[in-house]
C-alpha cells in the first residue's frame, strides 16, 4: 500500500497527477461518463522522463551558481540535487519495471 502512496505522491510531485483514470469494469450500462482525452502512455512516459530532464539541468545549473559565487546558500543547490536525485531513481524504477513487464511477456508460451 505504501509504494501505491508513493507512486501518486511522486507522479503528482512531477506534473503527472492531471490524468484521467480508467473508467470501472463494474459500471453497468458500459458507457464512458468523462469525455475527456486521456494522454497516451507514451506521452505521459515522454513528459516525466522531460520534467527528470530538466531536474538534472536545474541541479547542475545549481552547482555551476555554487561553484562561481552566484549562490551563497549551498540548501538551494542541495535541494536541487536531492530532487534531481529522487526523480532520476524514480525514472530508473519505472524503466526497471518496464523491462521486466516486457521480458515476463517474451517469455509467455502462447
Amino acid at each position: 500500500m505504501s509504494s501505491i502512496v508513493d507512486l501518486r505522491a511522486l507522479s503528482a510531485a512531477y506534473g503527472l497527477s492531471n490524468t484521467k483514470s480508467v473508467p470501472s469494469l463494474s459500471n453497468r450500462n458500459n458507457k464512458v461518463e468523462d469525455k475527456a482525452e486521456v494522454p497516451s502512455f507514451e506521452k505521459v512516459l515522454e513528459k516525466g522522463f522531460q520534467k527528470v530532464s530538466d531536474l538534472q539541468v536545474n541541479a547542475e545549473k545549481a552547482m555551476m551558481a555554487m561553484a562561481t559565487g552566484d549562490i551563497n546558500d549551498i540548501s538551494e543547490v542541495a535541494a536541487a540535487v536531492s530532487e534531481a536525485d529522487v526523480a532520476l531513481r524514480f525514472a530508473v524504477m519505472i524503466r526497471d519495471k518496464l523491462l521486466d513487464g516486457y521480458a515476463q511477456l517474451v517469455r509467455m508460451s502462447v
